[in-house]
């Protein structure tokens, strides 16, 4: 026998599920209350001084679409302050800016039997609008050619104008017509103290071109021996590196109080490392040896020998090699001429003094005075001889 199924009216089970519902909402609403309650006994009242942790300001960060400039930051001691550029603008960056259009760095070729090589690197400073450039006698000496380049990247080839190895001061000109260029301001080197701020700018390491590095003057009338001949030097702490050697000294007006020529790097003879030293030739020094140079191409005043040198091994015996220097060239009607010295002669003393090097005899005769009558001695083949030469002044270029 079937047995018969019970059906719900369909408003009973519509009935039903409008209840379930509502029980629900009852059940939600009560949730919220029991926490917005929970959540109220943790706020500290209008009068309750909130806890220490509260008034720390929140680090801002930005959000997708806010302008940084509308931020407000929130000093941190986490914050990293970085960067290769100054802010623009200020005083200082605009001095710096001005002075870096006036230094140059410079590379110099010699010739290497019949091939024309890269030599060296060093650094200049424009001195007047129409391209006349101080820079080290070192850093140009015995060049083939001299290539300079500006700060804004352009490069011009430049001659030898003339040189001071007392000094080791030298000047080049740009080789363009018409041209004018952005000029160091001479300042003066007298009126210094130590402790004065100044800032160096050369080619450092000569490959960073206009580098700038900034220091004191740590002392004044430094009495230095640099490729054997003595110096009064003006030591500053503002690195400086190779490459720097022609380019300038700042103060921190802006002015050129100082050719950057020499630095101690290294170790000394009983192992102290050696940090911080640099030297820079004074301007007032070396502005009448430019103004010589720059009017007669020498230095007036200098006695001269008129001969050029390369320093060669010179046997006297089977295994008596000595360094001295050989003569390749004399000027016609110079003292050496006058004398009968002769291309391929090799000088080996000066007043009875032993002549090991080139840079030895160019010390030695700078060490006498216009007039002076010296003994030289020379090996011609296998004969030695002594010849008088009397010292005159350099008359031409």
């Amino acid at each position: 026998m079937e047995r018969e199924r019970i059906r719900m009216p369909a408003g009973a089970i519509i009935a039903c599920i409008l209840i379930l519902l509502f029980l629900a909402a009852i059940a939600a609403g009560a949730g919220m209350l029991i926490t917005n309650k929970f959540a109220n006994r943790n706020r500290p009242s209008a009068t309750e001084p909130p806890a220490a942790e509260a008034t720390a300001a929140p680090e801002i960060t930005e959000q997708p679409g806010q302008d940084p400039a509308k931020a407000t930051p929130t000093p941190s001691s986490s914050l990293i302050e970085g960067g290769t550029e100054a802010l623009p603008g200020t005083a200082m960056t605009d001095i710096i800016a001005k002075c870096m259009s006036t230094v140059v760095s410079i590379d110099i070729t010699m010739m290497n039997g019949s091939e024309d090589v890269y030599a060296g690197s060093g650094s200049g400073v424009i001195i007047t609008t129409d391209g006349y450039i101080v820079t080290c006698n070192h850093v140009v000496e015995g060049a083939a050619n001299i290539y300079v380049y500006l700060n804004d990247g352009s490069k011009f080839d430049a001659d030898l104008i003339g040189n001071d190895p007392v000094t080791d001061i030298a000047v080049i000109k740009l080789k363009t017509e018409g041209a004018e260029y952005p000029c160091a301001t001479m300042g003066s080197s007298e009126s210094l103290h130590v402790g004065d701020n100044v800032f160096a700018i050369g080619n450092a390491l000569g490959e960073l071109s206009n580098t700038v590095t900034e220091g004191i003057i740590s002392g004044l009338d430094r009495d230095m021996e640099i490729d054997g001949q003595s110096m009064t030097l003006l030591q500053t702490s503002a690195a400086i590196n190779s490459g720097n050697s022609g380019g300038a000294l700042f103060l921190e007006n802006g002015t050129l109080i100082g050719i950057v020529n020499a630095k101690s790097s290294g170790q000394t003879s009983s192992g102290a490392t050696i940090e911080g030293l640099g030297f820079a030739v004074p301007i007032d020094l070396a502005k009448p040896i430019i103004k010589d140079i720059m009017d007669f191409g020498f230095v007036t005043g200098r006695p001269y020998l008129g001969v050029t040198t390369k320093n060669v091994s010179y046997g006297f015996g089977m295994f008596s090699y000595y360094t001295y220097p050989k003569v390749i060239s004399v000027v016609e009607g110079s003292p050496a001429d006058i004398a009968g010295i002769q291309e391929d002669d090799v000088i080996t003393a000066i007043n009875g003094e032993t002549i090991s090097s080139s840079t030895m005899l160019r010390v030695r005769i700078n060490s006498f005075k216009v007039g002076d009558v010296i003994t030289v001695t020379i090996q011609r083949g296998n004969n030695s001889m002594d010849l008088q030469v009397t010292l005159l002044e350099k008359r031409s270029k």
